[in-house]
């Protein structure tokens, strides 16, 4: 009688260490997976931030004409047009620096949405048109106004600095597309890194089989 209430008491034992360790194998899986999602949103909002500053950087009134000076050179330009065209090349050399960091920054799309839908996608809409209304600015003006500085109206000149350089216009447009986007990606990411926390559930799972 003793020997079949031992059988039974270490069957029901067995029974209840494999039930926990699998619970302990979900809750490590959870955590696995809430670890990866923390790190990933730390990783994209502030890269988020950063893309902010770099764009600042790229729209810095602040410029020096020598900042142009990796440029292809006409042959038999004068001087003065050499100083010209350099700065009117700034804001392309200044992406050509960053563009590195802008690949990498949209790369991260995809997987945003793969792991938290459309809306984590969405939020790199707004920086992707701000950075796109910069390139096409800055490339369109440096194309028309190459050969003579009068190629554009001022109309047309005047919207393109605005977009080009900060603080040229209220609103600014490319600003507030920056702001958008971070503000769209902190409703995603802030939540998950505040409220997901790692458990100790080695731990917790011995002490439950320490029961037995």
């Amino acid at each position: 009688m003793l020997d079949t209430i031992q059988s039974i008491l270490t069957a029901v034992a067995t029974g209840a260490g494999i039930y926990f360790a699998f619970d302990g194998l979900h809750a490590w899986k959870r955590e696995m997976t809430g670890k990866r999602d923390i790190e990933l949103c730390q990783k994209v909002i502030e890269m988020f931030y950063e893309a902010e500053h770099k764009m600042n950087v790229l729209r810095s009134p602040m410029s020096y004409t020598q900042e142009g000076e990796g440029r292809a050179k006409e042959e038999g330009e004068t001087e003065e047009e050499t100083r010209r065209r350099n700065h009117l090349f700034v804001p392309i050399a200044r992406f050509n620096t960053q563009s590195e960091f802008w690949s990498e920054f949209f790369s991260y799309r995809f997987r945003m949405r793969a792991l938290f839908g459309d809306p984590a996608s969405d939020a790199f809409r707004p920086a992707d048109e701000a950075i796109r209304s910069f390139r096409a600015a800055a490339t369109t003006n440096y194309q028309a106004q190459f050969m003579d500085e009068r190629g554009l109206n001022p109309e047309t000149r005047r919207s393109f600095e605005n977009q080009i350089w900060a603080g040229t216009s209220d609103p600014d447009v490319i600003a507030d597309k920056m702001r958008e986007a971070i503000t769209a990606m902190e409703a995603i990411c802030v939540p998950i890194v505040r409220a997901t926390k790692p458990s100790e559930w080695l731990n917790q799972m011995h002490k439950r089989l320490r029961l037995f």
